[in-house]
């Protein structure tokens, strides 16, 4: 069953990506003709199958809190792609979901914009040269004094927050990464890290201060796709 969405509080929904086949297939039922035409982009299966489930648990997911049918839900987008739910489903609820590896990350809230992002660690990635085209001076200098082997989570701790409060606030990449400190944002925004499972980094933005963050796993007892309401 889904939890009651307290006022002021965000739930983050981790999501393993690699199930079996016959569970995938059932949540595949549940997507959109637009949402299967992209799945089909995928060049490999692993791939095609990880954006099924991903996809499928959010409707699942959604469905359950707004009492419908997952193959019922309603999207549209704004003008830079952004997802919300679409008329008749409610005005409150609003959500993000985003997917690194076997992981994906859905966070819903009520009343305010929310950003989630998750990525995988990997160690010995080009972090350093990606920081200075997309950190501001400061968050490089932070990075810079941070121990070599820290240095990999460090930076996806950051990167994580950025990516989340750029998705929350549902524009994307059109607010340059480099113009902001995540540090800066507090008070008009509440960010948190997340550790959803080892390897990963993850966090979460919200607009807004004083909200509670309750983390729970998605897994195939929790699948109710088949449900009627």
């Amino acid at each position: 069953m889904i939890p009651n969405l307290a006022s002021k509080e965000v739930h983050t929904w981790c999501v393993r990506l690699d199930v079996p086949r016959d569970l995938a297939e059932r949540l595949y039922a549940t997507l959109s003709p637009e949402e299967r035409f992209r799945s089909a982009r995928f060049r490999f299966d692993r791939d095609r199958r990880r954006f099924v489930v991903a996809h499928g648990a959010l409707r699942d997911l959604l469905g359950r809190y707004v009492g419908t049918r997952p193959g019922d839900i309603r999207f549209i987008h704004n003008a830079f792609g952004k997802p919300v739910l679409g008329p008749g489903l409610g005005g409150r609820l609003k959500f993000n979901l985003s997917h690194s590896g076997d992981l994906a990350l859905i966070a819903i809230a009520a009343d305010a914009d929310v950003g989630v992002d998750v990525e995988r660690v990997r160690e010995g990635s080009d972090y350093p040269e990606i920081a200075w085209s997309f950190f501001s001076a400061a968050e490089i200098d932070d990075l810079n004094g941070v121990p070599s082997h820290l240095y990999a989570e460090s930076f996806l701790g950051c990167w994580t927050q950025k990516e989340a409060y750029m998705k929350a606030r549902g524009e994307g990449f059109e607010i340059p990464p480099a113009s902001f400190s995540v540090s800066q944002l507090n008070g008009a925004w509440s960010l948190h890290t997340l550790r959803p499972a080892p390897g990963y980094v993850g966090a979460v933005a919200v607009e807004g201060t004083g909200w509670s963050l309750s983390q729970h796993p998605w897994n195939l007892s929790t699948v109710f796709v088949d449900a009627a309401f």
